[in-house]
C-alpha cells in the first residue's frame, strides 16, 4: 500500500508524536557518535534537536515535511537512500518502519545496513497487535490498519532482522497499551460488522479521520456497539497485559 498522497498533504506543522520519545533516544546515542543520518525524519522534530550537538542529515520522501527540517536535508525513498557505503557513525530510523510494505521493508532494512558505519538507532511501536487497528475503506472494502501501519517488532524480531549487529540497549516508553491476540481479532472480524472492530475500550480516543491508501477515499470512521465484540474485547482483556507502546533498540555492527 502507498499513502504518498496522505502524507504530502498531511498537516506537518501540528505532527508531534515523535517528539515522545526523544529523551530516550537521545539517551541511547553513543558517546563516539558525530554523524547520524535520520532516515524517515518526517518534519524534524528529532532531527532538528539532535542537531545541536551531532552533524546530522535528514532524509524524507515527503518535501511538505522535509520544509520544517532545518539543517541538511535529502529528499528520497528509505529504501533508496543517495549517500556512500558507511557514511554515517550512526543511522536513525524512528516511527518509520512499521509503515512499510513487505518489499519496501527487505529494501529499506539492506539501506540502513549499508549506510551505517557503527550504529543503528530504531524506535518503533513494540510488539504492536496489527489486526487491533484494523478498519475498512466503505467504499473499496480495503482492510487497512487504521495509522497505515504494516510491520510490528520485538527486540527478538530486530535481532533476526540484523544479524550482523548486536543489540546494545533497548527501552520501552509511552502510554501502556493492552495486547490484542490475532486469532480473536480475526474472528471479531468475520462475525461483526467493520465500525465494531475497533476495541471498545479504545473506541473513544483518536481521530476519526480516515484514508484509504487503495482509492484514495477519505471518511470518518465512526465506532458502532456491538455484543459480540464486546465479548471478545472482554475476553481478550482477561487474557492479556498491557505493555509499553514504543520501544528504542540500539545496535552495533559486530
Amino acid at each position: 500500500m502507498d499513502n504518498e498522497k496522505y502524507y504530502e498533504s498531511f498537516d506537518w506543522s501540528s505532527f508531534k508524536d515523535s517528539s515522545s520519545n526523544f529523551k530516550i533516544i537521545a539517551q541511547l546515542i553513543p558517546n563516539d557518535v558525530n554523524s547520524i543520518i535520520d532516515i524517515g525524519c518526517g518534519n524534524g522534530l528529532i532531527t532538528n534537536e539532535l542537531a545541536k550537538k551531532y552533524k546530522i542529515v535528514g532524509v524524507d520522501r515527503s518535501k511538505a515535511a522535509l520544509e520544517f527540517v532545518k539543517g541538511e536535508k535529502i529528499t528520497a525513498s528509505c529504501d533508496s537512500v543517495p549517500v556512500e557505503n558507511q557514511s554515517f557513525d550512526m543511522v536513525l530510523s524512528s516511527e518509520l518502519l512499521e509503515h512499510l510494505d513487505a518489499s519496501t521493508f527487505e529494501k529499506t532494512v539492506k539501506e540502513l545496513k549499508r549506510i551505517a558505519k557503527k550504529y543503528i538507532l530504531i524506535g518503533d511501536p513494540n510488539q504492536e497487535s496489527l489486526n487491533k487497528g484494523n478498519i475498512q475503506c466503505p467504499k473499496c472494502k480495503t482492510l487497512f490498519h487504521r495509522c497505515y501501519h504494516q510491520q510490528s517488532f520485538s527486540v527478538d524480531k530486530f535481532e533476526k532482522l540484523f544479524p550482523e549487529y548486536k543489540v546494545v540497549d533497548s527501552k520501552t516508553c509511552g502510554i501502556n497499551v493492552r495486547i490484542y491476540k490475532d486469532s480473536i481479532a480475526q474472528i471479531k472480524q468475520k462475525l461483526t460488522p467493520a465500525k465494531a472492530w475497533i476495541p471498545y475500550y479504545w473506541a473513544k480516543k483518536g481521530e476519526r479521520n480516515a484514508h484509504c491508501p487503495n482509492c484514495d477515499t477519505a471518511f470518518e470512521y465512526d465506532f458502532k456497539f456491538n455484543p459480540i465484540a464486546l465479548a471478545l474485547d472482554s475476553i481478550n482483556v482477561a487474557l492479556t497485559k498491557k505493555i509499553p507502546f514504543h520501544m528504542v533498540v540500539l545496535m552495533e555492527k559486530k
